[in-house]
Order: structure tokens, then sequence, then C-alpha cells
């Protein structure tokens, strides 16, 4: 009985070992670190510069224009150099359908596969990690920002936040789904080498409207 008894203790007092508490059951108080990034953003510059700075790392890329009149012409340039100066149909946000296209027509619906490239609008933007925050309704399918091979995400200088924390304030309503996309599709499965849109855009290009308005 005796040998059951020191064989019950020495296993409590492994667990106890193991654990950190004592005999009276209770865990000592512990002083907990904060884990930090792995990588430090310089917030003494100023925001579009960071964001910029983290977007580029990840392989996006970014233009800014006056206001949203300016759209249309930043677009067809990107398209151009990105040889889809031939895609047609746009798929867009609600609120951009009013604006100045020339000759693309413009659509808001569902992506569908054969579609090319959509120009979807950012709820929010978030320095820290140069990601976009994006909000789905029926104004903004989120199809748009994931099949298209081409996204161009329009996103107000002034929703430019400093870090993903800053966000949840301005969230007035709870949306349908938010999503936060950072960079194009990219995976390494195949052989350890980067491969970009292989489940979703391979182009992700921003465009920063400095004076937003009332859009």
């Amino acid at each position: 009985m005796a040998h059951g008894s020191n064989s019950r203790q020495s296993i409590l007092n492994r667990i106890r070992s193991f654990t950190g508490r004592d005999e009276s059951g209770e865990a000592p108080q512990k002083s907990w670190s904060v884990p930090q990034p792995g990588y430090v953003v310089d917030f003494t510059k100023d925001l579009v510069t960071s964001f910029t700075s983290r977007l580029n790392a990840v392989h996006g890329t970014l233009q800014t224009v006056a206001d949203f009149a300016g759209l249309p012409v930043a677009v067809h340039d990107y398209l151009s150099e990105a040889g889809q100066s031939n895609v047609q149909e746009l798929l867009v946000h609600k609120g951009l359908v009013g604006l100045e296209w020339g000759n693309r027509s413009v659509s808001v619906r569902k992506a569908a596969k054969q579609d090319r490239v959509s120009v979807t609008l950012a709820f929010a933007g978030i320095a820290e990690t140069g990601t976009v925050v994006m909000t789905s309704s029926s104004d903004s399918p989120t199809t748009q920002s994931y099949l298209p091979d081409t996204n161009i995400v329009v996103l107000r200088e002034s929703r430019l936040l400093a870090t993903m924390e800053s966000l949840w304030p301005l969230l007035e309503h709870q949306p349908r789904a938010l999503n936060f996309i950072t960079g194009p599709s990219k995976t390494a499965d195949i052989e350890q080498t980067i491969v970009y849109g292989a489940h979703g855009p391979r182009r992700f290009h921003v465009i920063l409207v400095k004076n937003a308005g009332a859009n």
C-alpha cells in the first residue's frame, strides 16, 4: 500500500514540476512578454510611405490620383502597362459606375471565370501590413476580389489606417463579410518556386485617391 502511495506522489510531483504548481495546486504568477512582429513599421514616416513599402514587399503596386475623376485614366494606364489594354469590360463597385470609363463597359455583378479585370472599392487600408480591407455586399460582391486575373483596388487616403486595431471603430454595422487582402495570390507548393495567380488574381494594384470627397 505504501508503495502505491509513493508512486502516486511521485507522479503528482512530476506533474507539479511540469506545470509549475506547488502542493497547494496554485500556479505561480508569471510575467508574460508580448510577441513582437518580425518586422518594424516606422510610423515616423507618413502612412502612405509605410503602406506603399509593405504593399511593394508582397508584390503589390500603387499609384495615386487626385480625385475619383482621375480613376478611369489611371486604370487605362495601368492596364496598358500590364498588357491588358484590349480588355473591354470591367467589373466595378456600384459606387464607381458613374465615372467616365470611355469605350469600356462596366458591370456590377458577381465575377465569372472568364472575367479578367475588376475595379473594387476598399473599405480601408492598413499601413502596418500593406493590407486592404474589403466589405462584402450586393454593391461589392466578394468574387470581384478573387476571380479576375487582375484586381485593381481603389482606396481613399482618408481611410488609410496605421494598424488593424484602428479598423474596428470604423465599422458602424456588421457587414456580411470582411476580407483582408495583402498582395496578389501566390503559392510555393510546386518545387518551392513562387507562382502568382494560383488561387486568385496574379496582379494586385492599388489606386490611392487623395481627395475622395463624398464618394
